[in-house]
């Protein structure tokens, strides 16, 4: 049943990052500091978290365990994670040269910021991107939309335009594009998985080793299309910056 309650967790889920990703950018001190300008934004994303978090079980008067479908044993667990981090990977590799050949713009842009970052760094940025999106846009969003609509259809394709759009602030058509690759798959995922947590490893685990790999290639490159063929190799790590992210 719609309620004022579910209405405003969806808003807090579907259009918080989006919403504070704008304000972010507004008020983003000059000059430019890529370090600083990450940290502010991965702050915010772990505050909208925790006010969500706090929001279902203070306004809803729901346990957080309600922000999932179901958990698994630790060895089907592992399987999951396993499979569909090699899932994102397979895409990613597959989709990239076909975006390439019809000139879809890419995330050079946004990957050499990212990896001028030390490893720790990329790291945390990859880890805060795969929790909280998976938490807000597919934990949260998606079980409350099955409770009302009783549709996994509808209900994941809400959250995937939400997270897709959401991410058209700030990056230019064809990075939204490639986003919107690992974005379906991740929303497919859960909706086959229903595990929050299980997502929250593969979106890191994906992140992680596509941000690590981009920074290893930049070290190693004397030019820049190294980190730009990375980047797009890796578009399921896209989703790190709601504000230029993941």
């Amino acid at each position: 049943m719609l309620s004022v309650e579910l209405l405003g967790g969806l808003a807090i889920a579907l259009a918080g990052m989006p919403f504070a990703g704008l304000v972010v950018s507004r008020y983003r001190a000059s000059p430019p500091d890529t370090r600083r300008d990450l940290l502010a934004s991965d702050a915010v994303k772990w505050l909208l978290l925790a006010v969500l978090c706090g929001y279902v079980v203070f306004v809803e008067g729901r346990p957080l365990s309600s922000m999932t479908g179901r958990s698994f044993d630790p060895s089907s667990f592992a399987i999951i994670v396993v499979t569909g981090t090699i899932v994102l990977f397979t895409a990613s590799a597959v989709t990239t040269p076909l975006f390439n050949r019809f000139g879809v713009g890419g995330l050079e842009g946004e990957m050499s910021q990212l990896t001028s970052l030390s490893r720790r760094q990329r790291i945390f940025v990859a880890v805060t991107a795969g929790v909280t999106e998976e938490a807000l846009f597919h934990g949260y969003a998606i079980e409350r939309l099955l409770e009302l609509t009783g549709n996994p259809l509808l209900a994941g394709g809400i959250s995937f335009v939400a997270f897709t759009l959401g991410h058209a602030v700030g990056w230019n058509r064809g990075a939204v594009a490639r986003i919107a690759v690992p974005a379906l798959l991740t929303t497919v995922l859960y909706l086959i998985v229903r595990d929050v947590v299980a997502l929250m490893a593969i979106h890191s685990l994906n992140n992680v080793a596509s941000l690590l790999l981009a920074g290893a290639i930049a070290t190693d490159s004397s030019g820049a299309g190294g980190v730009g063929d990375t980047a797009e190799s890796a578009d399921g790590a896209a989703s790190q910056k709601d504000e230029p992210s993941q």
